[in-house]
């Protein structure tokens, strides 16, 4: 199992099958949510408080992202009510 699909399942563990692994990746890729539908999004914007940074950096090079992208999927999570990541924030700190 990749880390896509770890990721994907850990996060569709309390909803059932609401994100894909391509929904993962093309919101790592591009910086913004893109769930095929507003439950997938709003699944979406627990990544960075679910998982470790480690792992969402780890995803993001496999899926062929970077950490910048993924860190603008990080803003728009919050540009939708997410939570803040303390643990994503210091993270990636000395990266951007």
């Amino acid at each position: 199992m990749n880390t896509a699909e770890l990721i994907t399942a850990h996060l569709n563990a309390p909803y059932g099958a609401v994100i894909t692994v391509d929904d993962l990746a093309q919101s790592l890729r591009t910086g913004q949510r893109k769930a095929r539908t507003a439950a997938g999004n709003a699944v979406l914007a627990y990544l960075f408080t679910e998982l470790e940074p480690r792992l969402i950096v780890t995803c993001a090079q496999e899926v062929g992202a970077n950490v910048s992208s993924a860190h603008s999927l990080y803003l728009d999570t919050l540009a939708h009510a997410a939570h803040p990541s303390p643990a994503w924030e210091r993270a990636v700190a000395d990266w951007l």
